[in-house]
């Protein structure tokens, strides 16, 4: 028992270090190639350069909605154990959490592209500092509050140990207001709401039903060994 114990230890340390290179190989992967992809634009095609930073920026904010929806959705589907038989659980938190790193970068991007846009004309203090930017200040200021609250929420699973499952329970239902704040902030900035709406609406819905469905699953749980006694 004590090797078999040992051997799992090791399995899920090294499943740990590959999971991280992985994270920071994605994040850097996703960096370089769309700098590249920036100065590619503007040195090609100077006539669309000047829109080239937005539509970089509108492109990873939506693929961070929507990397952020399935993390949350994905979160729902763990916590609920409705694939926990034939899904490992080192595989399902690393899906998790690969899903929830990969909207922080694209986030990350979605924002500090825009330094280089000569329209609005945003600074670093702009893009770090909640509510500082002096373009649109109240809907940019909740898009990077929700954009640390989803650091604090990625990075709490490598402090789960020191934090307790109570603790990293309760943290965890941040991811609520997290996503309800990333949905504002999109919907309020986006200027192609006509096209992207539906996607919020069933991203909203898989959300909701998701939660209804958690909540009635545990109440049932719950109520089970009362009635086996």
């Amino acid at each position: 028992m004590s090797t078999r114990s040992t051997s799992q230890t090791h399995s899920s340390t090294w499943f740990k270090i590959l999971h991280g290179l992985l994270i920071i190989g994605a994040i850097g992967a996703f960096v370089i190639v769309s700098l590249y992809g920036v100065v590619a634009l503007s040195q090609f095609l100077p006539q669309t350069s000047d829109k080239s930073y937005w539509f970089i920026s509108r492109s990873s904010g939506v693929l961070a909605y929507i990397l952020l929806t399935l993390g949350v959705m994905w979160g729902l589907v763990q916590s609920g154990a409705i694939l926990r038989p034939t899904i490992p659980p080192l595989l399902a938190l690393g899906l998790h959490s690969f899903l929830n790193w990969g909207a922080l970068a694209m986030s990350a991007l979605h924002g500090l592209i825009l330094l280089g846009d000569n329209f609005i004309k945003l600074s670093l203090k702009d893009v770090a500092i909640p509510f500082a930017s002096s373009y649109e200040p109240m809907l940019v200021g909740l898009g990077m509050l929700s954009f640390y609250l989803m650091f604090l929420l990625s990075s709490s699973f490598y402090a789960r140990k020191w934090l307790g499952q109570k603790t990293f329970r309760l943290l965890h239902y941040a991811s609520y207001p997290t996503f309800l704040l990333v949905t504002w902030h999109s919907i309020g900035l986006g200027t192609d709401n006509s096209v992207l709406m539906p996607l919020y609406k069933v991203s909203l819905t898989a959300v909701a039903f998701l939660t209804i469905w958690r909540i009635v699953n545990t109440r049932q749980a719950a109520k089970t060994p009362a009635r086996r006694s």
